[in-house]
């Protein structure tokens, strides 16, 4: 499989501070401890920002000298957590992303070579959502779509 694509959404140095701090918070209240290794998990996927399958994910600079059964039960754990979600591409695999509030994109996926890339288009189910959650009581509604071309 080739390396995916990503366009061209950036996440500021401030910002992807303040959204690790965020997160690690939220952690600490849902009784989980911050590690080095959590710490650098959560960087990896804020900087490089996409989806990444799991054997990719222990490659990377920042990850790769860690255990990678230590960085996997992070990424289940964080999972289970709703603060990684999952996206399922069939035979692909299933790739996983930092799932940031009012941050949310879909994708498109090469059946041919694998390329994964952004829709390019603001989504247009966020308005579903919202209704879900109004109209019909669901609450932290959320959803993952991916197209597949070639």
């Amino acid at each position: 499989m080739s390396d995916h694509h990503h366009s061209d959404c950036h996440v500021s140095s401030e910002r992807s501070g303040e959204i690790i701090e965020q997160i690690v918070d939220r952690l600490r209240d849902l009784g989980m401890r911050r590690t080095a290794a959590l710490d650098d998990l959560l960087g990896v996927m804020l900087t490089q920002h996409k989806p990444f399958l799991l054997s990719e994910l222990s490659k990377q600079p920042g990850l790769k000298d860690r255990d990678q059964a230590t960085v996997y039960r992070l990424v289940t754990k964080l999972k289970d957590l709703g603060i990684i979600r999952q996206l399922s591409f069939g035979e692909k695999g299933n790739f996983f992303e930092l799932n940031i509030a009012d941050h949310h994109h879909d994708y498109l996926l090469c059946r041919d070579c694998g390329e994964l890339s952004e829709v390019p288009f603001a989504c247009v189910l966020q308005e579903v959502e919202e209704k879900l959650s109004s109209e019909h009581g669901w609450k932290n509604v959320s959803h993952s779509l991916a197209f597949q071309g070639v």
